[in-house]
């Protein structure tokens, strides 16, 4: 048997999950049902359309978003769920009954204050046991469904309002009930509706109690099928709540993994990383020992010198003339040996040392120690043959990189500039009036400065290989005709700042590089037949075609002259160079046979011989990969920088 606080929480339950508006959270005032079958209050929905969806003509269901279109008059035109209305003021009666508690219910029919024990379903009234025995003996009420309050408590009643064989009222016509049923309109309409608003043929309308029969069994049709609906649903609900599970398992085993591979990778990594700087440990001991020996020479070597020096400078001030003269063969010969003896140099690749990332993590490879960095002529990376035609030169003089992957060859004898590939494809030419002698390139449009043999003027060629402007290297305008000048080499400054070299006044000059205006002449002491520049370390290399390449200042002070040797021998010519930061780079020839391409370190000492066998090269440049190009006469050759790592 059910008890009180049984019951109460029962309906209670029913009330929250059933009978309250999911809007307000209280019961159903005045319910409207959704095309979606959710119902809510219709202030509710007043205040929900007011304030979201002001003048739509649909409107989302606040719970699941399906759309409802809005009757004409809004949402006063919605069906009200009047079986829902029912089941609140049943639901509120039957808590009247059941949660009184301690509390007596008083008779509804009499005014004696008699405690109420029954209850007439018809009627909706608590009667007392005396009212019970008058409702049995009148007429009208000697039918009525009477039950006791134990019952109706304990659930064995089914409380209800009023007599279900009522039909209910006609909201339009005053005093008729609702008889049948518009199935036109699907709604309840009285005997009065059947002439005036909902009459034949237009409407078809049939009595209420069969259109319920029917309606309900079409209903009864469609449970079938949305049953078997809902528990295909369940089971994809199953399902998906067991993916979830499996997910979750599946995550915390591939978390695991990754966890793990991640600890080995960092085992591995960390002992890379232990050996990589072991290595570098035991490198850096090495070459400290040869610089130490290298700085124990070179103090031997200053100890010595500064003795002789000491020694011959005092017999020279305090030595009588006999004395003097006695010793004068023995200081000689000595002073004559320190002089042709070559002084100990230190070699400046031992401060060279790199670290070389890998390109991924795939093989957990962090990377290699570069400890030197080589030069390696490649015969695969060779282009050109003599000729004039497309791939052919014949005077390959000047070079310049214009943009990634692309070179730009002066073509002497044939009069013309060649744009080509680095892998020697050529792409286009310019041709010239002279002979085009020096080339460069500006770094910010990819234009080319090029000057001529004969010429007075210097041209710039847009990246299309139109021609944007010439400019004379003398000012004022009025005295380039009677200034004789002969150009020879062109270079260009990160700024862009053209500097052009004139053998004949043995003079730098710098233009501006939006129009050649003339910025300064620089004075310098050899003739410029070639020229390189890196203002980065304020450093101006020369060759005059000679023995020797001065480097100068950005003032045109010679700071070093460097005099490159082969075999022992000072070289006869020294043509095309090429100064970066890791140093300065001279083509050079000895001869037919003997022709060299030489690196030097930014203080003008011998590194390596990086390439030999030339032909005749005179033009130095550096490609956008980090080659060196040189232009050989008849051919351009790629010299690659290749890392040799331990």
């Amino acid at each position: 048997m059910a008890t009180g606080p049984a019951v109460s929480s029962a309906l209670e339950t029913i009330s929250r999950h059933h009978l309250e508006c999911s809007i307000c959270q209280g019961r159903y005032q005045q319910p409207k049902i959704l095309e979606c079958l959710h119902n809510f209050c219709e202030q509710c929905l007043l205040k929900y359309c007011s304030t979201k969806h002001q003048g739509a003509t649909a409107i989302p269901c606040p719970v699941c978003r399906q759309e409802t279109e809005l009757p004409e008059v809004g949402v006063q035109g919605l069906k009200t769920n009047f079986h829902l209305i029912g089941l609140v003021e049943e639901l509120e009666l039957q808590e009247k009954l059941v949660c009184s508690g301690g509390t007596k219910l008083l008779c509804e029919t009499c005014d004696d204050g008699n405690e109420a024990t029954r209850r007439c379903l018809d009627c909706a009234q608590n009667i007392c046991s005396r009212c019970h025995s008058s409702h049995k003996r009148i007429a009208t009420t000697s039918s009525h469904t009477i039950a006791t309050l134990e019952d109706i408590c304990e659930g064995k009643v089914k409380l209800t309002k009023e007599n279900l064989k009522q039909h209910p009222k006609c909201p339009k016509h005053e005093g008729e009930v609702t008889r049948f049923f518009c199935m036109t309109c699907e709604v309840l309409i009285c005997r009065d509706c059947t002439v005036i608003d909902h009459c034949k043929p237009e409407h078809s309308y049939i009595d209420r109690n069969q259109a319920a029969s029917t309606y309900k069994q079409s209903l009864a049709e469609l449970f079938s099928p949305l049953g078997y609906e809902m528990k295909e649903l369940k089971k994809s609900q199953e399902e998906v709540s067991r993916i979830k599970e499996d997910l979750g398992v599946t995550v915390k085993r591939v978390r695991t993994e990754v966890q793990d591979r991640a600890a080995e990778i960092r085992a591995e990594v960390t002992a890379q990383e232990n050996r990589i700087l072991n290595d570098i440990k035991n490198i850096q001991t090495d070459r400290e020992q040869k610089l130490d020996e290298c700085e124990k020479n070179m103090g031997l070597a200053a100890e010595r010198f500064q003795y002789s020096l000491d020694t011959a400078r005092e017999v020279t001030r305090t030595a009588s003339d006999s004395d003097f003269l006695s010793l004068y063969p023995t200081i000689s010969k000595d002073l004559k040996l320190l002089a042709d003896q070559r002084m100990p140099r230190v070699d400046n690749r031992l401060a060279f040392l790199k670290f070389k990332q890998s390109e991924g993590v795939g093989g957990i490879s962090l990377g290699e120690v570069v400890v030197e960095v080589e030069w390696k002529l490649c015969c695969d990376r060779e282009f050109g043959r003599i000729g004039s035609g497309p791939g052919e030169f014949d005077g390959a003089w000047g070079i310049a990189a214009r943009q990634p992957g692309e070179i730009a060859v002066t073509d002497y004898c044939n009069k013309r500039v060649v744009i080509c590939s680095i892998d020697g494809d050529q792409k286009s030419t310019i041709p010239m009036q002279g002979c085009p002698l020096g080339i460069a390139a500006t770094r910010s449009d990819d234009r080319l400065v090029v000057v001529e043999e004969g010429a007075s003027h210097v041209k710039v060629f847009n990246s299309n290989n139109t021609l944007a402007y010439e400019f004379p290297t003398v000012s004022p305008s009025d005295e380039v005709d009677k200034t004789a000048v002969d150009l020879h080499s062109v270079a260009v400054k990160n700024d862009d700042t053209i500097i052009v070299g004139d053998v004949r006044r043995m003079v730098l000059t710098e233009h501006s590089p939006t129009d050649g205006e003339l910025l300064r002449t620089i004075p310098v002491k050899i003739k410029p037949y070639f020229l390189a520049v890196d203002d980065s370390n304020d450093r101006i290399v020369i060759s005059d075609k000679s023995q020797a390449v001065d480097v100068a200042d950005g003032n045109g002070t010679t700071r070093r002259t460097i005099k490159p040797t082969m075999n022992d021998e000072p070289v006869q010519y020294c043509n095309g160079v090429y100064t970066d930061s890791a140093g300065i780079y001279i083509a050079m020839e000895n001869g037919p046979s003997t022709r060299h391409i030489h690196h030097y370190d930014p203080q003008g000492g011998f590194l390596k011989c990086i390439a030999q066998g030339l032909h005749a090269p005179l033009g130095i440049t550096l490609t956008s990969d980090g080659q060196l190009a040189v232009a050989d006469w008849y051919s351009i050759k790629i010299i690659h920088h290749v890392a040799v790592t331990l």
